[in-house]
């Protein structure tokens, strides 16, 4: 996933786990010293910046591979799912706005099960949307919120079983209290949304709870720790609180088999990360927001986002691990946080290689290329690329076996 896009602020809770599954956990520690993995990726195609109008994108977040190495790109801004073939030439497209079956209305999560069918979460209808593998609308599943909140469900990802999908942020209940300008967020369990009749039902994965219940913030905070999630081929799920080098395997049902560690502690922040964070997220909501019409005429924006990054609550320190994600063959990547900030914080850093069995296969080095977008069969890789003129496109790379 693609950062630095927007102003949004996930709000987040330190987590741990429920004392009920501490019994079975197996901790097994990794070593602190990289091994490093030869970097060889050949280019397979690149979509975006080619001449035919459906490679002119608008704004691109998710993309998706199936089985046969179709990659699904989902263009946020224009509403639509573009299906490029395995040599990049365009397969088919769909999706449209507007309020019918098979348009969206405010689309928020997009994923693809192996077998080629689609899956949009729409905010705006509290829905799921599927697809068929042709592109033809299938089916609406409801999300239903809580009574007392609204559910903060921004990313899904599928499971190889092809029947449910995963959060692979933190699901968060938000309330807010717009008189004092103050909003508590409770952190759900860890679960499976089985995708089953009109509505989707949860099963537990692992239990987690925000430290003393829910968390009432009035600003955001930078450099925040996060939970993140990503499916497992056996129904289970691996997740870390990004704080400290820490994954833990969790099979369904709510057990926390394993814990897989290695010795990377998080970095205090200092006075310089503060203010080249400061830098970074100015100048991108300069860009981003400087002559839109959210800011009202007459109102100097400059001076406006100025004002709003000075007054920046950050967290204390920098967490270890800056994302997780599992590739085609159930192998973990996890990427630790890199020293370059970013407008989002720190960017990334070394890709280590885990099994969820506890196994270290090595390191990708810092900067020898990004967390991957997605992941396809055969070594695939899709990575979202954006130039300095704003224009998206899509570059899909193939890891050559040595």
């Amino acid at each position: 996933m693609t950062g630095g896009r927007g102003i949004g602020v996930v709000v987040v809770a330190t987590l741990v786990l429920a004392s009920g599954s501490l019994a079975a956990q197996v901790a097994v520690d990794l070593p602190g010293t990289d091994r490093l993995l030869p970097v060889n990726l050949e280019e397979v195609y690149h979509v975006g910046t080619g001449n035919e109008a459906w490679e002119a994108f608008g704004l691109l977040d998710r993309v998706a591979f199936d089985d046969a190495g179709r990659l699904y790109i989902f263009d946020e801004q224009a509403y639509r799912i573009v299906v490029v073939g395995p040599d990049g030439t365009l397969t088919g497209q769909f999706g449209r706005e507007g309020e019918g079956p098979g348009e969206f209305i405010l689309p928020m999560g997009f994923t693809v099960f192996r077998d080629g069918r689609a899956v949009v979460y729409d905010a705006g209808r509290g829905a799921l949307q599927v697809f068929q593998p042709s592109g033809a609308y299938e089916s609406q599943i409801r999300v239903p919120p809580p009574a007392d909140g609204t559910l903060s469900l921004i990313a899904v990802e599928a499971f190889p079983s092809g029947d449910a999908l995963l959060s692979p942020m933190q699901v968060s209940v938000t309330v807010m209290d717009l008189e004092k300008r103050e909003m508590t967020v409770d952190i759900r369990p860890l679960e499976r949304m089985v995708l089953a009749g009109d509505e989707v039902r949860w099963e537990l994965i692992a239990q987690h709870r925000g430290v003393g219940g829910g968390m009432t913030l009035r600003e955001p905070v930078a450099f925040a720790p996060a939970l993140m999630a990503t499916p497992l081929p056996g129904g289970g799920a691996a997740f870390v609180d990004t704080t400290t080098y820490e994954v833990r395997v969790a099979e369904p049902g709510g057990a926390v088999v394993r814990v897989l560690r290695r010795p990377f502690e998080p970095r205090p922040v200092t006075d310089d990360m503060r203010e080249s964070y400061r830098a970074n997220r100015l100048a991108a909501l300069i860009d981003e927001l400087g002559d839109s019409p959210l800011v009202p005429d007459g109102v100097d924006a400059e001076a406006m986002f100025r004002e709003l990054t000075a007054r920046l609550q950050f967290h204390d320190v920098v967490s270890a691990v800056r994302s997780i994600r599992t590739d085609w063959d159930g192998m973990l990547w996890v990427e630790r946080l890199g020293t370059e900030m970013t407008a989002t914080g720190p960017g990334g850093g070394p890709i280590d290689m885990l099994s969820p069995e506890g196994a270290y296969l090595g390191t990708y080095p810092a900067g020898s290329f990004p967390m991957p977008s997605a992941f396809g069969p055969g070594g695939l890789l899709a990575f979202i690329e954006v130039d300095a003129m704003g224009v998206y496109s899509v570059t899909v790379r193939r890891i050559v076996q040595n």
